[in-house]
């Protein structure tokens, strides 16, 4: 990456850690958002779209590092299915609006598609959540 892409990387997951480990995790996770969102600029979104997308993939990153419990990044490990992970603590920590919520789910539906279409699903496991 470069200077300026790591700094924007760094700043991205700046909450989502709190030591080496968690560290690591995050970074590859915010680097597979990014890839994410760049594929969604692709796609000729309006901004508005966009913009509610970016937020809520900050939202996934933040609560998939709080509450994922996992040592290593593997797409497929965290986007293993279409439904979404920690509705409970988005809606705590972000909005319980149905607007919000269903915006939530509708990106994680997108990611799902994505880390599908890649093949990240492929033998990977999935882990109870809940």
């Amino acid at each position: 990456m470069r200077d300026n892409e790591s700094q924007e990387l760094e700043d991205y997951i700046e909450e989502w850690h709190y030591d080496e480990p968690s560290y690591q995790f995050a970074k590859a996770l915010g680097r597979y958002l990014f890839d994410f969102i760049n594929h969604l600029r692709k796609q000729e979104l309006s901004e508005r779209t966009l913009r509610k997308h970016r937020d809520n993939v900050w939202c996934i990153g933040y609560l998939e590092c709080a509450f994922g419990y996992q040592d290593d990044f593997a797409p497929g490990n965290v986007f293993y299915g279409p439904e979404p992970g920690y509705n409970y603590e988005f809606k705590r920590r972000f909005s319980d609006s149905e607007h919000a919520v269903n915006s939530y789910r509708t990106t994680w539906r997108k990611l799902y598609s994505y880390t599908k279409a890649l093949g990240h699903l492929d033998g990977t496991k999935r882990h109870s959540q809940e």
